[in-house]
């Protein structure tokens, strides 16, 4: 919803609050897909745990995270790490803007805040 909010806010209040919203192939695709990649949900390890990998990396789909703090709940495509270093991964789907950011702001506060 973050993104949405950034992109529109007006949008945004449409879609969540007024529950306005209407189906595109896209957003059929996108639940067809995420709810093969969803089942199960992720779990990051414990940090006194490591991955058993071999060489400590991991990857780790469909994980929820939330904080208090900032009052926001993200639940993320795939979070690889390494060690204590940890990135989050989100699939978009078609081409990368050209945009010199690499991607529009929408989506660069969603990862901002998953991060």
């Amino acid at each position: 919803m973050v993104k949405e909010w950034v992109y529109c806010p007006r949008l945004a209040y449409l879609m969540w609050v007024d529950g306005e919203w209407a189906d595109t192939s896209e957003t059929v695709e996108g639940r067809r897909v995420h709810r093969a990649t969803d089942q199960g949900g992720g779990r990051l390890p414990a940090p006194d745990k490591p991955p058993d990998s071999g060489d400590g990396s991991f990857r780790i789909r469909a994980i929820t995270l939330a904080s208090e703090r900032l009052g926001v709940i993200a639940k993320l495509d795939v979070i690889e790490g390494e060690g204590s270093a940890v990135t989050p991964v989100d699939f978009k789907r078609g081409r990368r803007p050209d945009v010199p950011e690499g991607a529009y702001l929408p989506e660069r506060v969603q990862i901002c805040l998953q991060l």
